[in-house]
């Protein structure tokens, strides 16, 4: 079956500035700088003529207006732009506990937008991170192009709150450029951190509601067609457009050092945004956390998918900042001179299992509650983890994993047991993996 990669080629049409396979509706949605009649296009711009010439494929093929009005390479990276739109109420005020959604950028920028925290460290992906960070460090998430400057800041540089733009000074600084993901073709976010200050910073996200996020999306984006999608930012504030395409190839400009720079796997929303807007959150109506918005124009909006976002930057989005019983041991000794030997001597890992695994229970009487894993699953290895399992009342049950079935009783009042398994990640995994869970009651 064909997929996106496949059709960028019409990223070289003329006044192509991003391109969408949608499976399911065996449809090429393309969007341009400006619309211009099939009879002003050599056929090589044609896109309908492309995608029948090349592709013995039996697609429809959309064309969408970015709304330009004019031949562009790219739609704006929405921070790099060197007069951004002011700021919305209050957005540009000077923060303390900053939150997600206000004024933030490079003290060498403009203007931009700080986004989700808290994220935490966990070692993994591609990104560069200053030698200081180690994980399970605590760090806030914007754009590359907002916090490090389209590849162009050294590590350790300012970043203040509020932005240059909106007043920011020296005293204004509320963390250093620690970690971003170089912006470069064949990307799929435009993301950095920050260090921060726990007691200076808010896990609440501006003018929205207290409980988001209430999840971390990091599967199934192809569903988010059609739905709605909202944003807090710098520049407008709230608000919301509808999903137009789930895993886009688009080029974007990101100014004159940089250049063009063509990026995969974005979701594409309505207008949701202006410059400065860029670092915002994007949240579905729900409140579950799906998107890192960097780019756009005056009729669409470009966001990282969070899960790439958290993958390739190696960082957990946290659903609210951990206390003090949550810290992870540092793997010293502990008073009485032993080596830590609890559950916190090292990282844990937990995934959402309503996303990122499809989950078959057996029995009225057994429902899962967690599934938490002791390191970071990687395609190909067995991974030890616990499964956290509830029942109705006392009796015995069956609990199977990767294949393997074991039992156990509950006594008493007892409603609850852990147990210690050994889950098989299969080698063919990419970004996410299936795992097989079944339990019941024994008869």
């Amino acid at each position: 079956m064909p997929t996106t990669q496949d059709f960028e080629y019409l990223l070289e049409c003329r006044n192509v500035i991003g391109v969408d396979y949608d499976e399911d509706e065996r449809e090429v949605r393309v969007f341009v700088s400006q619309k211009l009649p099939p009879d002003a296009l050599a056929d090589e711009d044609d896109v309908e003529k492309r995608v029948r010439e090349v592709d013995d494929v039996d697609v429809t093929v959309d064309v969408v207006d970015a709304g330009y009005d004019e031949e562009r390479e790219g739609f704006d990276a929405l921070s790099t732009l060197e007069a951004v739109s002011e700021a919305a109420a209050g957005r540009s005020d000077r923060r303390r506990p900053v939150p997600a959604g206000a004024s933030e950028a490079n003290a060498n920028l403009t203007a931009g937008t700080g986004g989700p925290y808290p994220a935490r460290v966990t070692g993994d992906g591609d990104a560069l991170w200053d030698e200081v960070i180690e994980p399970n460090d605590l760090v806030r998430l914007s754009n590359n192009h907002v916090y490090a400057r389209s590849n162009a800041a050294d590590l350790g540089e300012s970043i203040l709150q509020p932005s240059p733009h909106d007043g920011g000074g020296p005293d204004d600084e509320v963390g250093e450029l620690v970690g971003y993901v170089p912006v470069e073709d064949g990307v799929r976010v435009d993301v950095a951190a920050r260090s921060v200050d726990p007691e200076r910073e808010s896990d609440r996200y501006a003018e929205l509601d207290e409980a988001w996020p209430t999840g971390v999306r990091r599967d199934g984006y192809g569903e988010l067609r059609g739905e709605t999608v909202t944003k807090t930012g710098r520049t407008t504030g709230v608000t919301s457009a509808t999903v137009e395409a789930t895993s886009a190839s688009v080029a974007v400009e990101f100014g004159a050092e940089r250049g063009t720079v063509t990026l995969r796997d974005q979701l594409i929303a309505g207008y949701l945004s202006e410059g400065g807007d860029s670092g915002s959150p994007v949240f579905l109506e729900d409140g579950e956390l799906v998107g890192l918005l960097f780019a756009g124009s005056a009729q669409q909006t470009i966001c990282n998918r969070i899960g790439n976002v958290e993958r390739e930057l190696g960082v957990e989005i946290l659903l609210e900042e951990p206390g003090e019983d949550d810290a992870v041991d540092d793997g010293g000794d502990d008073e009485d001179g032993d080596d830590a030997g609890d559950e916190r001597d090292a990282p844990v890992y937990t995934t959402t299992f309503a996303t990122d695994l499809e989950v078959a229970l057996e029995g009225p009487t057994l429902e899962l509650e967690s599934l938490t894993f002791d390191e970071r699953p990687r395609p190909g290895t067995t991974v030890a983890a616990t499964v956290v399992v509830a029942a109705d009342g006392a009796g015995e049950y069956w609990l199977e994993v990767g294949g393997e079935r074991r039992t156990f009783e509950l006594e008493g009042d007892e409603r609850e047991r852990a147990v210690a398994v050994e889950i098989p990640i299969p080698d063919d995994s990419e970004t996410t993996a299936t795992v097989s869970l079944r339990g019941g009651v024994l008869e």
